[in-house]
């Protein structure tokens, strides 16, 4: 797994940066590394690095990520530089309304990070 995540105690989020494929095991060690990260904490967002994202696994794949962020609570996610495919699989999670976050699709991480502390 080349994805990485972290706290970011200056920004109050969980950090993610995904590179290429995003697997079902993938996603459910992030739920897990959500809770995990976010407990005590004060806000409950994410900001997502997909510069570097290719795709989703599958299908079952996207399910799970989209429980996952249910399962950890999570409130906002800002989503940076996403491409063609990242788009359209946020569209399809926020369509089918299984995605209780909200999750918005910047060009910029400044402006993503703008919108989630607008968000508190």
């Amino acid at each position: 797994m080349e994805h990485k995540v972290w706290y970011d105690d200056e920004l109050k989020v969980v950090r993610l940066d995904m590179v290429g494929i995003f697997s079902t095991e993938d996603a459910r060690f992030m739920g897990k590394k959500f809770i995990e990260l976010l407990e005590g904490k004060p806000y409950r967002q994410v900001v997502i690095d997909l510069k570097a994202f290719k795709n989703m696994e599958n299908r079952e794949t996207r399910s799970v990520s989209s429980e996952v962020l249910n399962q950890a609570g999570i409130t906002h996610v800002a989503a940076i530089g996403a491409n063609a495919t990242a788009r359209m699989i946020a569209k399809i999670l926020l369509k089918l309304g299984t995605m209780k976050s909200d999750l918005e699709l910047f060009g910029t991480f400044e402006s993503g990070v703008k919108w989630i502390e607008k968000n508190r």
